[in-house]
């Protein structure tokens, strides 16, 4: 029996071919050495093929796979070895031994050289491939996977059908950035390497834990137990050190905001990350620790997600409108003001203000819905006062959000001017804040607007960060106190409250206004302590335009009754 060299030659250029169109494949070794086996007379090929670090193609060969296999079987006495280096330093090698009753000649030996040390090249590459697929699944940081790393490793457990046997969490470190701040970027990065090595310790094998980077961590554990131990490690902390700039160590007890699900089949790949997700943005709103995900919490993101995404379009098409709620002296039953408040009719059907308020808020689309309802006012007051009709101070909300915008104040005044409106008939009304913080940026968008002649209020007065503040330190014109103080049994503490802030404000030159009336002896409680600006049901509710127009041109209401809560 001799080998046919010839052919061997014949069929290298396909040897290459296969063995360079599959860079990353060592499986592609098999079809390769097929075409040339016969004419060799090889009856096995046996390679021992280090394995990566990773959970690639690589990791799952065997240490002895079988490259190729003849029918005729092979005679394991004759074989050839040819040994190998891989460029992570790992020795390999492959065993080629002849079909039964064959022995390799020199020159087959030589042509099994050439075969050998090309395939030597290609196992190489797949090495080379799959290390730098490893290293781009990694954190850098902490060394865990990184999104792709823990997507890929979550997808295996999913293709394999055990993805329901574990809990999915999602989880950001809490007030890391004071860490960081406090002990600078530099052992903020050791701090949290720290942490890791911490955390790595509670799961098992068959569990997988992922740094998406900055402070953000995934995990998948088993369900039951393991992850009520989870939760409970990472809601009361991991105790770490850190070392001060004055080179002492303090103990840091790291504790973390989790969101997580109970994974049921079936669930799709992308829903792995994004329903732990949803759970965290639920506590961080929530300010709680941890929350699961349930039906309505995933419904309501759903949904907050639709309003995001249709916002531009439905504002586009005049789906959001402006109603108007008048302001009433309670005393003469005139009407002297009204506020403007947005209505959303998707496909004809009301959007509650607050089901998208919060999401534009959130998303910081709010300042563009602001900014519509200024325009559609100033142009409707332009409207009246061509027509002749009466027209009246309007109040126009901004969001908290919307001070981020420092053009905002100069925004403000050129869509007032640019319809001709008197500046006295807008009132810019902003909600108290509800933190130190804002209230810097507070005063200085209330300040610009005074510079420019622009009237403000202030909502829900008494709410917020301070309201003593408030009326010391603001800029305003107008306090607006809150339905809270009056929606309730009124009694002797009630009176003293109301009509201190009352007294204040005046003494200080601000009108103030009560809103939220609906019921007779509100109003009068109010008038007797010196308030007859009034806003609510007891009057009117917010009216589209056309209904408004007909109020403004009576221009007051003689008769009032209680409000009974059928609207």
């Amino acid at each position: 029996m001799e080998s046919s060299h010839e052919a061997v030659f014949d069929d290298l250029k396909t040897f290459i071919e296969i063995l360079f169109e599959n860079k990353d494949s060592i499986k592609a070794l098999s079809t390769a050495f097929s075409f040339v086996a016969d004419d060799l007379h090889i009856g096995r090929i046996m390679g021992e093929i280090p394995s990566s670090k990773s959970e690639s193609e690589m990791a799952a060969l065997a240490e002895n796979r079988i490259l190729y296999m003849s029918d005729l079987g092979f005679d394991p006495e004759n074989s050839y070895r040819f040994s190998f280096k891989t460029i992570t330093g790992a020795d390999g090698a492959m065993i080629v031994s002849p079909v039964p009753n064959y022995t390799f000649t020199d020159l087959d030996k030589k042509y099994l050289d050439l075969l050998l040390q090309i395939s030597d090249i290609h196992i190489n590459r797949c090495v080379a491939y799959s290390e730098i697929e490893e290293s781009s699944m990694i954190q850098v940081l902490t060394k865990l996977p990184n999104a792709d790393g823990y997507m890929k490793r979550a997808s295996h457990k999913l293709a394999m059908g055990s993805i329901d046997e574990f809990d999915s969490f999602y989880f950001d470190l809490s007030n890391f950035g004071l860490i960081n701040k406090k002990f600078g970027s530099k052992e903020g990065n050791e701090i949290m390497v720290r942490y890791t090595e911490q955390l790595k310790k509670f799961f098992n094998n068959n569990e997988v834990l992922g740094h998406l980077g900055g402070d953000n961590f995934v995990c998948l554990v088993e369900k039951g137990e393991r992850s009520k131990q989870l939760q409970k490690m990472l809601t009361e902390g991991i105790i770490v050190e850190g070392r001060q700039p004055d080179g002492s160590d303090v103990e840091l007890n790291i504790s973390a905001v989790a969101g997580f699900m109970h994974i049921v089949m079936p669930i799709t790949r992308d829903r792995i990350i994004a329903g732990p997700a949803i759970a965290l943005a639920n506590a961080k709103t929530n300010k709680k620790k941890i929350v699961e995900l349930t039906d309505e919490i995933s419904d309501a993101a759903i949904r907050s997600k639709s309003i995001e995404q249709s916002f531009e379009n439905a504002l586009a098409n005049n789906e959001f409108t402006v109603f108007y709620q008048p302001k009433v002296n309670s005393v003469t039953g005139e009407i002297i003001g009204c506020e403007a408040l947005s209505r959303w009719y998707e496909n004809d059907v009301l959007v509650k203000p607050m089901t998208y308020i919060p999401v534009l808020e959130k998303t910081g689309k709010i300042n563009t819905l602001d900014l519509f309802m200024l325009e559609t006012v100033c142009k409707d007051i332009s409207e009246w006062k061509k027509t002749g009709r009466k027209a009246v101070p309007c109040s126009v909300n901004f969001s908290r959000r919307d001070l981020l915008d420092e053009k905002l104040p100069r925004k403000i005044l050129d869509i007032i001017n640019r319809y001709g409106v008197e500046k006295s008939e807008i009132v810019i009304e902003v909600t108290e804040t509800a933190s130190e913080e804002e209230s810097a940026n507070m005063i200085n968008f209330l300040g610009r607007l005074s510079d420019f002649g622009i009237e403000t209020s202030i909502d829900d007065f008494g709410t917020g960060y301070s309201s003593l503040s408030t009326l010391r330190e603001y800029p305003i014109n107008e306090i607006k106190i809150d339905r809270s103080f009056i929606n309730k049994n009124l009694g002797s503490s009630d009176e003293i409250i109301i009509h201190s802030i009352i007294e204040m404000a005046k003494q200080l030159n601000i009108s103030v206004i009560t809103e939220g009336v609906e019921k007779i002896f509100q109003k009068d409680f109010l008038h007797k302590l010196g308030c007859d600006r009034l806003q609510g049901y007891l009057y009117d509710k917010p009216l589209p335009k056309e209904q408004f127009e007909k109020k403004l041109l009576v221009g007051k209401y003689n008769n009032v009754t209680d409000f009974e809560g059928d609207d």
